[in-house]
């Protein structure tokens, strides 16, 4: 069936028409003047005395520990790493089996022979100490070369080079 324009027109001006009054009616039926209003249910409370009341004398603040902060200009103290002397070296370490009598030895050219090394691993922290021995040809592409049993207790084997830090 073909509409005619004028019966086009009038479809159009009807569905504008019902557009417009249906949010106007929705309005409009809001909240008038002569409802009526229901009454708010009376809430009783309950109040505990916790011992919490104002008095006129105020309490001087509480030291804990520590020193009293005599200047109070809101900066924290900056904390700075220790002077370690120049006795800490980063670098990368490797296994190697020493003989029998060097369990707990470690080599290094960083290091004075003799010294007691404490080593540790960068990846997981784990840290475990060797003496630095003269253990003849030390590889010259790692930093220090440890006994296979000082290096499994900072490490698994197959991790091997190792990122490292070195103090003595």
């Amino acid at each position: 069936m073909e509409l005619s324009t004028i019966d086009k027109n009038r479809m159009t001006v009807a569905f504008l028409a019902t557009a417009i009054a249906l949010p106007l009616i929705f309005i409009a039926s809001g909240r008038s003047s002569d409802a009526t209003e229901r009454p708010v249910a009376q809430v009783t409370t309950t109040t505990y005395d916790l011992g919490l009341t104002l008095d006129s004398e105020v309490d001087a603040p509480a030291n804990l520990e520590g020193p009293v902060s005599v200047d109070q200009n809101g900066q924290g103290q900056v904390a700075y790493p220790a002077d370690n002397s120049g006795r800490m070296v980063r670098g990368t370490a490797t296994y190697r089996r020493f003989p029998d009598s060097a369990k707990t030895a470690c080599a290094t050219n960083l290091v004075p022979l003799g010294t007691t090394i404490t080593v540790r691993n960068l990846n997981n922290g784990r840290k475990t100490t060797c003496v630095n021995i003269n253990i003849g040809a030390i590889s010259t592409s790692f930093d220090i070369t440890l006994h296979t049993s000082v290096f499994e207790a900072i490490a698994e084997l197959i991790d091997a080079p190792l990122p490292i830090e070195l103090t003595w």
